[in-house]
C-alpha cells in the first residue's frame, strides 16, 4: 500500500549534522532545501492494543497513543535520536483507510518509509519531473502532549502511486515542527535502542527495481549485490533480497505476508548484550544466527521481523 502520506509524523532536517542534503531524482538535481533521505519506518498493525504491549516487552519506549480521527486511525511512536518508527492500527472503518485494511488481510507488517524533507513543493515538482506522478502536498496536523502542554505537530506529505512503487510504498513529508517529535526524553528505551539501522524487502527480481529507485534517490543510488540490490537513501540502507536469499541471511524466520514485501526493520542499539539480556528477561523469543546480531521472530513483533545489531 502506498496509502499513508497523510498518516503521521516525520521529521524534515538532519539533527545530527544541521544540514541539508544536495540529492538527485532522475535527472532533476534537487536543491538543499528539498533533498529527501529515509526517515521513518510505518509499521502496520491487526489490533493496536496487542502491538503496543508487544512492542513495551520488546523493550521500547512507547509513545503515548495518537488518533488521525479523519483517517480512523491510530498510532504509538518509537522515537530515536534523528529517525523513529511507528505502528499504525485502524480504530474505525473510513473510506480513508479502506486500502490499508485490504492491505492488512494478508497480515501485518512493514508497510510505508517516509523520506524526509523541507520542502514538500519542491520534492513534489522534482518527483513529477523523474516521472513518478506524486498526489498534491497534504498537510494535517497532530495534537501532541510536550512537557504538560498540548502543542500541535504539522506537516506536509507528499504521497507516491502504486504505479510507482518499488515494492516499498514511499512517501515524502515536511516536517513544520519537528520539536514537537524529537525529544530526548523520549528516545530512552530500556532495550538500548538508539536508531533504526535500515530495511530488507522480499523482491522476485531485486534488480528490476534499481531503474524506479533512482528515481527516488539519485543515479548510483541502488547497486547490485550478488542477487540483490542494496540502495543507499542518505541515511539507513535499504536492501532487497530474493526470498531465497532472505531465508539464508535470516535463517529460522519465515515471512508473514506472501510475495514481495518489505520484511524487516534493522534497530541499531548500544549493546547487544544487555539488548539480549532484557528480552530473556521480559520473554522475548529471540535467535542468534552470529554473534553481532539478534533476530526478532514475526510472532513476538506484530507480524514485523526486527533486527537488533549494535553499531
Amino acid at each position: 500500500s502506498s496509502s499513508g502520506g497523510e498518516l503521521a509524523d516525520v521529521d524534515l532536517y538532519d539533527k545530527a549534522s544541521g544540514k541539508k542534503r544536495v540529492a538527485t531524482s532522475g535527472s532533476v538535481t534537487l536543491n538543499p532545501s528539498g533533498a529527501v533521505t529515509f526517515r521513518r519506518v510505518v509499521v502496520m498493525v491487526d489490533g493496536i492494543d496487542a502491538a503496543q504491549a508487544a512492542y513495551e516487552k520488546l523493550g521500547f519506549q512507547v509513545q503515548p497513543r495518537g488518533f488521525h480521527r479523519k483517517l480512523g486511525t491510530a498510532n504509538h511512536l518509537m522515537i530515536f535520536d534523528t529517525d523513529y518508527f511507528e505502528i499504525l492500527g485502524i480504530v474505525e472503518d473510513t473510506e480513508f483507510n479502506a486500502e490499508r485494511r485490504e492491505w492488512l488481510k494478508n497480515g501485518g507488517g512493514l508497510a510505508n518509509v517516509a523520506l524526509a524533507t523541507d520542502g514538500a513543493d519542491i520534492s513534489f515538482e522534482a518527483f513529477r519531473k523523474a516521472g513518478l506522478n506524486p498526489d498534491a502536498p497534504l498537510f494535517f496536523d497532530r495534537a501532541v502532549e510536550v512537557a504538560g502542554k498540548t502543542e500541535h505537530a504539522q506537516f506536509r506529505t507528499v504521497r507516491i502511486p502504486k504505479t510507482n512503487m518499488p515494492v516499498v510504498g514511499f512517501f515524502v513529508c515536511e516536517h513544520i515542527t519537528p520539536q514537537f517529535v524529537y525529544r530526548p526524553e523520549w528516545a530512552r528505551h530500556p532495550n538500548g535502542a538508539r536508531g533504526i539501522a535500515g530495511v530488507t524487502v522480499i523482491a522476485e527480481q531485486p534488480a528490476k527495481w534499481i531503474p524506479e529507485l533512482e528515481k527516488y534517490f539519485g543515479a548510483g543510488s541502488a547497486r547490485r549485490d550478488g542477487n540483490g540490490v542494496v540502495v543507499d537513501t542518505g541515511t539507513q540502507p535499504i536492501r532487497y533480497l530474493t526470498r531465497q536469499d532472505y531465508a539464508a541471511r535470516y535463517p529460522g524466520i519465515v515471512p508473514v505476508r506472501p510475495g514481495a514485501h518489505p520484511a524487516l526493520l534493522g534497530v541499531r542499539v548500544a549493546s547487544l548484550p544487555a539488548c539480549e539480556a532484557l528480552l530473556k528477561k521480559n520473554g522475548v523469543k529471540i535467535m542468534k544466527p552470529d554473534a553481532g546480531r539478534l533476530l526478532v521472530p514475526p510472532s513476538e513483533a506484530a507480524h514485523l521481523t526486527l533486527e537488533f545489531v549494535e553499531r
